[in-house]
């Protein structure tokens, strides 16, 4: 039986999901998939994120800082939004830790921060944050993230 050999050109431009007897079935069983995930559609001043499942320390460094920093780099200020589509327990100690980097990384260009979440401990504690965070910070159900969206923009 011949070795398998990954092709990353073929994975890419195949339109089809691989049946189990395809060439690409093995690599797309082990493909990562982030919890984290960009939010796409939001407005040209909008940086959002929607987190489900686990959340790591990979996926801040690989999904959501680079996208800050992007939109630090290219306007000065940053309106965040995260969805928190899942438990708080579900963070990892290192994305809590980049998390915190992040925040303090760009202190001073912090202009609006929604934070989403169903859980009543999250939107309280977004709203103590309001206190002590540069900006303005406002917490939003999973219902509101419309209005976050909205409010984040204007």
């Amino acid at each position: 039986m011949a070795d398998f050999v990954w092709d990353p050109i073929a994975e890419i431009t195949t339109n089809s999901v691989p049946l189990p007897w395809h060439r690409n079935y093995c690599s797309l069983k082990y493909k990562k998939h982030f919890m984290i995930e960009q939010m796409k559609d939001l407005p040209a001043n909008v940086v959002g994120f929607r987190a489900t499942g686990k959340i790591t320390k990979e996926e801040f460094d690989t999904v959501l800082i680079p996208a800050v920093d992007k939109v630090a780099d290219a306007t000065g200020k940053i309106n965040y939004l995260f969805v928190l589509d899942t438990d708080v327990s579900n963070m990892s100690a290192g994305a809590w830790y980049d998390d915190m980097k992040l925040g303090l990384k760009h202190l001073l260009q912090w202009r609006k921060i929604a934070i989403a979440s169903g859980q009543d401990g999250v939107n309280r504690a977004t709203d103590i944050a309001k206190h002590v965070m540069p900006g303005e910070v406002r917490s939003f159900t999973l219902g509101e993230i419309d209005e976050a969206v909205n409010w984040l923009s204007i």
